[in-house]
């Protein structure tokens, strides 16, 4: 039996990044719950991993992102020691079976996505504007041929997943659109079509790509959003459409936002807002909203407070149209104005701004309405509001219901916790009696 050797690149690292082992399990099982995956490493793990035992691939992809954000540089999986030779297999021993995209085990994921993707903090927006003729995707192949039909067909499809993640939340749409991409529309985008044809199926493509994209960060699959994300802005690149991948890359801002990557929040905002003079007014006011919430995020008051006013100008120049990719409107500049004040430190103007988009929000956009309610709660017990915030949480469990989202469940569980140091006081008594 061959003698393992000490890995001192992943010690060195560990030393760089002040970090005991326990330190570092626990970062790569946050890495990993970004991905859809729930690891249980601990600090024996690292130990052995230290010893010269190597973890599986997609667990040496997590350990380099959890190094990555620790010390501020890129690690590469090879840097960390950890990589195995090609073609060794090796048996993970953390106690759970890893489970990635929709339920799919590893072998599964990477037949969708080529890989089990592991959320990026360093991925940026490539400089300059798209390469002439398209960003990379497959060239078409011999065999079949995809007409307008197919297109239509596509088309028709992309509303039904949209209205059905905006009332039901991603759990029940997600699976059938991922799918749906790997099985029907990858293989068109691999056929022969007339010119007209395919650059109307890039366009469908891209804006399907986006909402599963969207699907996935709703079901708090980090990994896999930011894959079908880049995948949107591929195909709306080769497309040559503005309209396509300018809401992706605000898309991701919002994504690094939420996992609180700030400055790659802010560059992913600004990539989608140099695009603003190239879009309709409505997108331009969607893509520049998110400008300033990002710029909030990075404590640029003066920049987030003039983008707001922007987005507000645009929006109301933008009667009667519709986006291509996603939906803008005066709730959704409401709550990113509330996301912004938030940011700055101004709470109570950001309650207000969360009340005004609860207003101006359509009913049947359960799933936002549950998310904004859910923020609201929480900003109003900060300010020591009990009774308003358990008011408010009343109304965020009788839309729990009727959703299936992670991120609704997430806020569930927040709710518990938050409640705890108050659940001496009345309201909140009669709130944790209600909870499940």
């Amino acid at each position: 039996m061959a003698m393992r050797e000490p890995n001192g690149r992943l010690r060195t690292l560990l030393t760089d990044a002040r970090w005991s082992g326990q330190d570092f399990a626990r970062a790569v099982n946050g890495v990993a719950a970004e991905t859809g995956l729930t690891l249980r490493y601990d600090r024996t793990s690292v130990s052995h991993w230290l010893a010269g035992t190597r973890p599986p691939a997609h667990v040496v992809a997590l350990a380099a992102e959890a190094l990555s954000r620790r010390t501020g540089r890129r690690v590469s999986p090879a840097d960390t020691g950890l990589t195995r030779p090609a073609g060794t297999r090796v048996r993970d021993r953390t106690g759970a079976e890893p489970r990635g995209a929709d339920g799919l085990a590893p072998g599964e994921a990477e037949a969708l996505l080529g890989e089990i993707p592991v959320y990026s903090s360093a991925w940026r927006p490539p400089g300059g504007p798209p390469p002439p003729g398209g960003a990379g995707a497959a060239a078409p192949s011999a065999g079949g041929r995809i007409g307008a039909d197919h297109v239509a067909a596509a088309e028709a499809v992309l509303p039904v997943f949209r209205n059905t993640d905006m009332m039901f939340g991603s759990g029940l749409a997600r699976p059938a659109l991922t799918r749906y991409l790997a099985t029907t529309l990858a293989p068109w985008l691999r056929a022969a079509a007339a010119p007209a044809v395919r650059h109307r199926l890039l366009g469908c493509a891209a804006r399907l790509a986006y909402t599963a994209g969207f699907l996935c960060f709703d079901s708090n699959q980090q990994g896999v959003a930011q894959a079908y994300y880049r995948a949107a802005l591929r195909l709306g690149q080769e497309a040559g459409d503005p309209q396509c991948w300018a809401p992706v890359l605000r898309a991701m801002s919002v994504q690094a936002h939420a996992l609180g990557h700030r400055k790659q929040a802010w560059e992913l905002a600004e990539a989608a807002a140099r695009e603003a003079g190239r879009l309709p007014s409505l997108q331009a006011a969607f893509v520049t909203g998110q400008l300033a919430v990002a710029e909030a995020g990075c404590g640029d008051r003066r920049a987030a407070v003039a983008h707001l006013a922007e987005a507000q100008r645009l929006l109301e120049r933008s009667d009667g149209q519709r986006a291509a990719i996603g939906d803008y409107h005066h709730a959704a500049l409401a709550h990113q104005e509330a996301e912004a004040l938030a940011a700055l430190g101004d709470v109570r103007g950001a309650i207000a701004a969360l009340g005004t988009s609860l207003r101006h929000r359509a009913g049947g956009e359960r799933r936002a309405r549950a998310i904004t309610t859910a923020r609201l709660a929480e900003l109003h017990l900060g300010q020591g509001h009990v009774e308003r915030a358990c008011g408010v949480w009343h109304e965020l469990l009788d839309l729990v219901p009727q959703l299936d989202s992670a991120r609704v469940e997430e806020a569930v569980r927040r709710l518990r916790g938050r409640l705890q140091p108050v659940r001496g006081h009345r309201a909140a008594r009669t709130l944790l009696a209600r909870l499940p």
